[in-house]
């Protein structure tokens, strides 16, 4: 695997269009970026994507620390004395700590335009807009350490237990079956076959995801058919990651 240039953060900031951009331009961005990033490390087949490099590019300071000093946190990126400071919860798991890293190199690149191209997201909620640019940071990653290429190579291949692919990539088990369902791999029964023809389409909202999954142990509780192959339905997943806080373990 290759050590990407120094100047890789300026080159995914120039895939960027200067504009403010729909959610759906900004994934699409997202994965782009994941993808040159994994062009640049010279990934030629499944494998677990390195990251070590990220601590070594110039203006940027990876700095782990304790659960105790950080107790709600996985990591997060700010900007400090002329460098970009990406703090990493080291309590965490390896695989969370990888995930966070991806995550946070995501907001690195952000950091200058994120302003303007994420203007048009929340729609003028801040939380639900500060959710949402959270949800791209975790596609990234989720692109950058299982690229769809490679996922699918290993899954044609006839590599397709769970936890024999999250080993492989280096990643947890829950990010692995979040990314399997978002590529289509896995059905998802998260959402009754509604939701696929709302307005908002695929992108649900996180209290909807809690409602459903309160539904479906509800019913479980009371011993309903939750089960019955009547009742089941196919749909498309929600973007990886979406499901958990930066770290995706």
């Amino acid at each position: 695997m290759n050590q990407p240039p120094n100047t890789i953060v300026r080159q995914l900031r120039a895939l960027m269009p200067m504009r403010p951009l729909s959610l759906s331009d900004a994934y699409a961005l997202a994965e782009l970026q994941a993808s040159k990033t994994v062009a640049l490390l010279g990934v030629q087949q499944f494998q677990a994507v390195e990251l070590d490099w990220i601590t070594r590019l110039p203006r940027l300071r990876v700095v782990p620390r304790p659960r105790h000093e950080m107790p709600n946190l996985s990591g997060f990126t700010q900007w400090e004395n002329g460098a970009y400071l990406v703090v990493i919860n080291r309590s965490d798991g390896r695989t969370r700590r990888r995930f966070t890293l991806a995550h946070e190199f995501k907001h690195v690149i952000d950091m200058a335009s994120k302003k303007l191209i994420y203007a048009r997201l929340g729609q003028g909620d801040k939380d639900k807009h500060d959710r949402q640019v959270e949800t791209l940071a975790n596609h990234f990653a989720a692109c950058l350490l299982m690229p769809k290429k490679f996922v699918k190579q290993a899954w044609t291949s006839g590599i397709q237990d769970h936890e024999a692919l999250a080993y492989l990539f280096g990643v947890s088990l829950e990010s692995m079956t979040n990314r399997l369902r978002y590529l289509g791999f896995l059905d998802d029964l998260t959402h009754p076959v509604d939701t696929l023809f709302r307005r908002e389409s695929w992108l649900v909202s996180h209290q909807e995801v809690q409602a459903a999954k309160s539904a479906r142990k509800e019913a479980s509780i009371h011993g309903q058919a939750a089960t019955n192959t009547s009742h089941r339905h196919r749909q498309r997943a929600l973007p990886a990651g979406f499901f958990y806080r930066s770290g995706g373990d």
